[in-house]
Parts: structure tokens; sequence; C-alpha cells
């Protein structure tokens, strides 16, 4: 086939491929790479099942709050059953027991043992006041309310729901249990805390 006919051929082609896109866009109707809503937001935003899509995007600071929770747990759901693993046995017990007798609480561990890196980072972040957490021994967690989604949401209700949970639990365990709900001079509490306490 001589040169010009072949260019020829991949020119009609060409045209006929992008065309169609065009003119199906045009007319309203997304072609196949155009189909996702333009407003739509990207899913990397939110992690994995928009997890944090009722996070607020910016914290009081002004402060990427949404590239912090990512950074600080990417998946919180999805590595619910590690961070259970990694704290201590007694507390995962309690957590095991609230969640077993109440289905329709839904939470999930958003921080449990912490390195001291994550502790520090925690300190900088204003979300912990000390470098001597008890989250460094496995002895804390900070538990995150879910919605029927699956998306994290800290609901001053829902936090008040799991508190209560846990405290029971604990006491079916024969274990204590201090509540962050509790802190004196901290902002907001620390509804999403709790560590296990000797008797």
């Amino acid at each position: 086939m001589p040169a010009h006919a072949r260019s020829l051929r991949l020119g009609l082609l060409a045209i006929a491929l992008f065309g169609v896109g065009w003119l199906g866009s045009a007319h309203g109707q997304a072609s196949s790479a155009l189909r996702a809503a333009p407003d739509a937001p990207a899913p990397a935003l939110y992690g994995p099942g928009a997890v944090y899509a009722r996070i607020p995007a910016r914290d009081e600071y002004g402060r990427d709050q949404l590239a912090m929770f990512r950074a600080w747990n990417p998946d919180p759901v999805g590595n619910h059953e590690a961070n259970l693993r990694a704290i201590q046995p007694a507390l995962a017990r309690v957590v095991r027991t609230a969640q077993a007798e109440n289905p329709g609480l839904r939470f999930v561990i958003g921080s449990g043992r912490r390195d001291r890196k994550l502790q520090r980072r925690a300190v900088a972040w204003g979300w912990s006041r000390t470098h001597a957490s008890s989250h460094r021994s496995g002895l804390a967690v900070d538990l995150w309310p879910l919605d029927a989604e699956g998306r994290v949401i800290f609901d001053p209700n829902a936090q008040n729901r799991i508190a209560v949970a846990l405290k029971r639990a604990a006491t079916e365990l024969g274990l204590s249990l201090r509540w962050g709900g509790r802190f004196r001079g901290y902002k907001h509490m620390d509804r999403s805390h709790f560590e296990l306490v000797s008797r």
C-alpha cells in the first residue's frame, strides 16, 4: 500500500474515533472517557470508600485536615483488625465485646498503639498533649464513629453511646476504663479516647 494511502486511512480513522466522542459530548451525551461527573470528588481525597467524606476539609487553624487524617490512618475501616491486634489484649477484648453487644453502633479504631514518631506527630498537630501517652504501650485507643455508609463522623451523641458501650463492656470484663470525654481543660474534651487503668 502506498505511503499516502496509509496516511489517509490513519487520518480517517483518527477523525472517526475522535469525532464520534466529540459529537457525543456536543449533543449532551458523554463519551466513554468523560462519563464521570465533573464535580465528583477524586476518590483519593476522602480515602477508601470515601471514609473521610464527612470530615471538614479544614480544621480550626486552616490546615488541610483531610490530608492529616489520610496521613494518620489511610484506611481506618481496613486497618481496624490490625489495630485491634496491636493494642493490649485486655483493651482489645473490651472493644470487641462492645462491638458484639451493640451491632447497630458502628465504630473503628482510628488510633491504637503508637510508636515514638507517631506520638510526636500527634503532639505537633495538637491531637495529644503528651509524649508519654498510654497509646505508646497499647493501653489506649481512639474510637471513631461511622455513619450508615461507613464514613467517619465525629458526632458527640455517637461518641457518648460508644462511651456507654465501652464502659459497660469493661465492667462486664472486670476492667476499668478512663474516657477522654471526662478530661478537664481539653478543648471539646477527647471523646474518642479510651484507656485502661489499673484498679
